[in-house]
């Protein structure tokens, strides 16, 4: 089944965006719903969503955590969890984060594994600095990635992908806004582009068995 990619990024952000207008609820729920692909997906017995046509990752240049110049191009060639949330965050990203430190140690006692990399991405680069980026990472785990843009760039980075954001109602003026957001975590293949998606509730056991599955299924294409 042959579906255009921008479709699938186009109905997947309109699901976000949906989502978002419920905020108060979403944010109740702890972002427990997330959406799902409108297309086939492969049957790899996995809670993970794997997409029977991977999608494309937009051109991006960022900033990562060391203040380092990071694009696209750094996600060809690794498996790479990609999440998209803030410092600031009050609960979902610091659960998210914590979650996949745990994946991280399960996947590191595997032998003979491609271990894959976390990447967060903020949605926040007006507050969120390469050194708070730095700092907030290494909390998780020293491994982790920390990257952002501009706020434009974030935008085009993240809308193609499907993933909604936007500053909760009644706090845009406020320095100490919140930002609600998509919770879902991306598993990026090493020819750079989307191959899964992970939806919460995250469990850290299901994601590490997930991934192996995918790597054994996919990983030598």
């Amino acid at each position: 089944m042959n579906i255009n990619p921008k479709k699938i990024s186009e109905i997947l952000l309109g699901i976000g965006i949906g989502a978002i207008v419920f905020g108060t609820v979403w944010v109740a729920l702890q972002f427990r719903f997330a959406p799902e692909p409108p297309m086939l997906p492969l049957s790899l017995n996995t809670d993970a969503t794997v997409l029977s046509e991977p999608l494309a990752v937009p051109a991006f240049t960022f900033t990562d955590h060391q203040g380092k110049s990071f694009s696209n191009q750094e996600l060809v060639g690794y498996w790479s969890f990609l999440f998209f949330g803030y410092t600031y965050c009050p609960d979902i990203c610091p659960t998210t984060l914590s979650i996949l430190a745990q994946v991280d140690k399960l996947l590191q006692e595997k032998q003979n594994l491609v271990k894959p990399r976390v990447i967060f991405v903020s949605v926040d680069p007006t507050r969120d600095t390469s050194q708070k980026l730095a700092d907030y990472v290494a909390y998780f785990n020293p491994a982790f990635l920390g990257i952002t843009g501009t706020e434009e760039q974030v935008r085009t980075l993240s809308r193609p992908l499907g993933i909604a954001y936007q500053r909760s109602p009644g706090t845009e003026t406020s320095e100490n806004y919140l930002i609600e957001h998509s919770a879902s975590i991306l598993l990026v293949n090493p020819q750079g582009q989307v191959q899964a998606l992970i939806s919460p509730p995250h469990d850290a056991t299901t994601i590490a068995e997930d991934y192996q599955k995918i790597v054994a299924a996919l990983g030598t294409q």
